[in-house]
């Protein structure tokens, strides 16, 4: 065996060689380089195209031609898009269609291409692409009940009748039977073997039940073992054991989705508060009139049940416990009394009623809609922002009953409304300025009254709508006021839109009955006492109303407009004079009900328009009048919170009632308002109230005084001052701020504040701070300073020697167009011309291909047909030789 050489090994000196020879940059051939001229040579300047390399640049240019516009011109009458064009495969259709239609278009296919002239040919049936004569059948006719001998199984007859049969028995002596008898004993032996085969499976299924219902009793004797019973004490099982077997056997959470975190739920917080702020903001400055209103899409089995609205509020779900009592606890004050779902009505001497209480226990139990409504309508309205939504579902208990009539608006403001409490530094809360103080009454007989109310309190679950307003006032009429609370929510929940189509205008309809209800009410309020009952009654029914709004806003809107069309109408009439209480309530109303800060509004704005009107044409003669007019102001107020509006005629009626406070004498005559000049010196206080202590908020019951006395004088005074600071908070943005209360801050200094309180004088002296803080004088304009004078830089134009034409700038741009248009234009036609050599000399080169393949096909044909030729020769000289 021979001694196997080592192979050479590469030194390291080679391999570095090898790599710098790669690495190396090769050497241009200098026939190669193209060296580009210039007419003239600027010294420093960086020329790109100072040297070409055709070879390479021309080389790129084949590759890149090679890549684009080779593979166009293979591609260019091919296609190779693919499109599903078979028959109905686009449409929806079944797919039995599909198959038939596709069928029908191949035999219309064939008829007009071969079969047009072939009548006598029949159709030629397949299945699987395969003709049914093609088919072979390769199916056993015999039946499963046959004899399964091999014999019988491979086909063949019987051997001993084919040998009777086709043999004829001759070398037996036996008798030869005829065809017929063979064929009759051929029958007769296969229905003896098909019996005896019926019969053994017969008896085998038979002796199978019976093993079946045998061994049921046998198992337990197998199964049955003799286990010696240990009492194995197992060990105690160590503490961390126990720890990792209960967090491995632990009940393991399903997938869903991940909960935000604190960062991402504050972000979607402050994005919806933005977005609501950004929506109130174009309808306060008229802008949200332009966006095209979206039309949602309502299906054919809409219920129109999308009544709920989103609400920031905590939404409880109401249930009853097993004995009957409500599990939601919802609470509400009821002139100095708490009411609740499971609780009862506690007062001072609770300890002495307790019998009282019990009953009043049984008597809610019995009726668990006695519970003061969740208000779970506190979403966003369309036209109300939610500034103007209802309070949460733990307090709707509104105070317009026994505190006030303007803070009712206080249960209805959502986190919005918020904001603008939030602003009480700068102005202060509306309901600080005006409340309903009701006189107290023994609470010991309130408590009584309602206990008996309740326990007199059977009213049925079902209450259906009424047809016409009398039928109404059947049903309210001889109730109490939580009694008619009680019907009005039944009858809400009874007839919701949800549960029958005619609903919703039904409580349309029970929406203006309930307006003209309230109308009733108040224009028949003839003393206090009645009007705090009716503000009572209010009060408590005012949410179920906001309810009937919300589920029927559009019937809302035109309700409230023409009633405040009939109400206007009605003060035309008497134009001096000011309206009844029925009107300023239905104001109120619509501050709580609608949006006060948009633009336009279809009800606010003609209630604007009116209040204005009242405030400019009545006239104050008695202390109602000034109440009333008071009450307006307010009103102005907190319609323009938001907005920072004003009205002109507010700012008017307040300067009108400084007027009346400033002491008249004949030496120094003072111009009165014409609307004051009946009662000009009535509000002039002459006793000394600089030391005493009085109440921040006016008592809405002085529209039934006659008389003005030296308390009310004080608190008319003070509502002044305070709504005077709340008009100049809203104008501070304006140009125009002080001059709009130039004629108010005129008549306010001259009023003596020796005798007023000290909280008036201290609203007074910060009312004047401010003003004089605010004022901006007129000032010259600041003259600019002037600039160093300076040498211009002296300009040389540098003389190149050539001609210039002297045209305009548009005239110089066109000539740069044109010059690059020319210098692109010659481009592409070089471009062109290296496209159409680079197709030449591959078209040539096919050519050149394929007639090569011809020639040398047409070689091969003819060396083909000379070999046969000397063949048939050379068979021709072998048969003349034999000759």
């Amino acid at each position: 065996m021979g001694k196997v050489k080592n192979k050479k090994r590469v030194s390291v000196d080679a391999i570095q060689k090898k790599r710098q020879n790669q690495n190396a940059k090769k050497q241009l051939n200098p026939f190669e380089v193209h060296i580009n001229k210039e007419k003239m040579r600027v010294l420093g300047k960086k020329v790109k195209n100072e040297m070409g390399l055709p070879g390479i640049s021309r080389a790129k240019a084949i590759k890149k031609r090679k890549h684009t516009l080779l593979n166009e011109y293979k591609l260019q009458h091919k296609s190779n898009k693919f499109m599903d064009k078979r028959i109905a495969e686009r449409d929806n259709v079944p797919y039995e269609d599909k198959i038939m239609a596709r069928f029908a278009a191949v035999r219309a296919k064939a008829h007009s291409k071969k079969m047009i002239f072939n009548l006598a040919e029949d159709e030629v049936l397949t299945h699987r692409g395969q003709t049914l004569n093609e088919i072979e059948k390769f199916d056993d006719p015999r039946s499963d009940n046959e004899d399964s001998d091999e014999e019988h199984k491979s086909g063949n007859l019987l051997s001993t009748f084919v040998k009777d049969a086709h043999f004829g028995g001759g070398s037996s002596g036996k008798e030869v039977k005829t065809h017929k008898q063979l064929m009759d004993q051929l029958i007769e032996e296969s229905k003896k073997r098909k019996a005896e085969k019926q019969k053994i499976k017969e008896a085998t299924v038979e002796l199978t039940d019976k093993l079946d219902t045998e061994w049921k009793d046998l198992v337990q004797l197998v199964s049955k073992t003799n286990k010696k019973e240990t009492n194995e004490e197992k060990p105690n099982l160590d503490d961390y054991d126990k720890v990792m077997r209960e967090l491995k056997f632990e009940a393991r959470g399903t997938v869903s989705d991940r909960l935000k975190s604190e960062p991402e739920i504050a972000k979607e917080e402050k994005e919806k508060l933005e977005k609501l702020e950004q929506e109130r903001l174009e309808r306060m400055r008229g802008f949200a009139e332009n966006n095209p209103q979206k039309i949602t899409h309502r299906s054919a089995d809409d219920l129109d049940d999308n009544f709920v609205y989103e609400s920031d509020t905590e939404e409880n779900m109401l249930t009853y416990g097993d004995d009957g009592k409500s599990n939601v606890e919802v609470r509400a004050e009821l002139n100095g009394k708490t009411i609740g779902g499971n609780s009862d009505i506690e007062d001072e001497n609770n300890d002495t009623n307790t019998d009282d209480d019990s009953s009043q226990n049984d008597s809610e139990e019995e009726d668990p809609l006695l519970d003061l409504k969740e208000d779970d309508t506190s979403s966003e309205e369309d036209d109300v922002e939610t500034e103007k939504s209802t309070n949460s579902n733990k307090d709707i208990g509104i105070k317009i009953t026994s505190k006030e009539v303007d803070s009712a608006e206080d249960d209805y403001k959502t986190d919005e409304t918020s904001t603008e409490v939030n602003k009480s530094s700068q102005k202060r809360k509306l309901e600080d300025i005006v409340e309903c103080n009701k006189p107290k009454q023994p609470k010991n007989e309130e408590n009584i009254e309602d206990k008996n109310e309740l326990e007199k309190l059977e009213l049925p679950f079902v209450f259906s709508l009424p047809e016409d307003y009398d039928s109404l006032m059947e049903t309210l009429q001889n109730q109490s006021i939580i009694c008619q609370k009680v019907i009005l929510e039944r009858m809400i929940k009874c007839n919701h839109p949800t549960l029958s189509q005619g609903n919703k205008a039904g409580l349309g309809l029970l929406f203006d009955y309930m307006l003209r209800y309230i109308n009733d009410l108040f224009a028949n309020s003839e003393d206090s006492k009645t009007f705090k009952k009716n503000c009572k009654l209010l009060s408590t029914i005012i949410p179920h109303i906001f309810e009937l709004a919300q589920l029927n806003k559009e019937n809302a809107h035109n309700s409230f407009v023409e009633v405040i069309k009939e109400l206007h109408q009605e003060y035309r009439k008497k134009k001096k004079q000011y309206p009844g209480i029925e009107i300023l309530i239905f104001l109120k109303m619509v501050s709580l009900f609608f949006s006060t800060s948009d633009f336009r509004h279809q009800v606010v704005t003609p209630c604007f328009v009116f209040m204005e009107e009242m405030l400019k044409h009545c006239s104050v003669k008695s202390v109602k009048d000034l109440c009333c007019g008071l009450f307006l102001c307010t009103l102005v107020a907190e319609f323009t919170a938001l907005s920072k509006r004003f009205l002109p005629a507010t700012i008017n009626f307040l300067a009108g009632i400084f007027c009346m406070a400033i002491p008249k004498n004949d030496v120094k005559p003072i111009k009165v308002p014409l609307t004051f000049k009946s009662l000009s010196k009535d509000l002039v206080l002459t006793s000394d109230y600089s030391k005493k202590k009085i109440e921040t908020k006016f008592d809405i019951s002085n529209l039934f005084e006659e008389e003005f006395t030296d308390e009310l004088k004080v608190d008319i005074m003070l509502l002044a001052l305070r709504l005077l600071s709340d008009f100049k908070e809203n104008c501070k943005e304006l140009p125009s701020k002080s001059e709009l209360f130039t004629e108010a801050d005129k008549y306010l200094k001259l009023v003596p504040m020796k005798n007023y309180p000290k909280v008036v004088q201290e609203d007074y002296r910060k009312l004047f701070s401010d003003t004089l803080s605010e004022i901006s004088y007129l000032r010259w304009e600041a003259k600019k300073p002037k600039s160093l004078r300076l040498y211009e830089p002296k300009i040389v134009e540098v003389y190149d020697g050539k001609r210039r034409k002297i045209q305009s700038r548009e005239k110089t741009e066109r000539d740069k167009l044109l010059h690059k248009l020319k210098k692109e234009t010659k481009g592409a036609v070089r471009e062109i011309r290296k496209d159409k050599a680079f197709l030449g000399r591959i078209k040539i080169n096919q050519k050149i291909r394929s007639d090569k393949e011809r020639r040398d096909r047409v070689n091969k044909i003819v060396a083909e047909a000379a070999n046969q030729q000397s063949e048939l020769n050379a068979f021709d000289r072998q048969k003349k030789k034999k000759k």
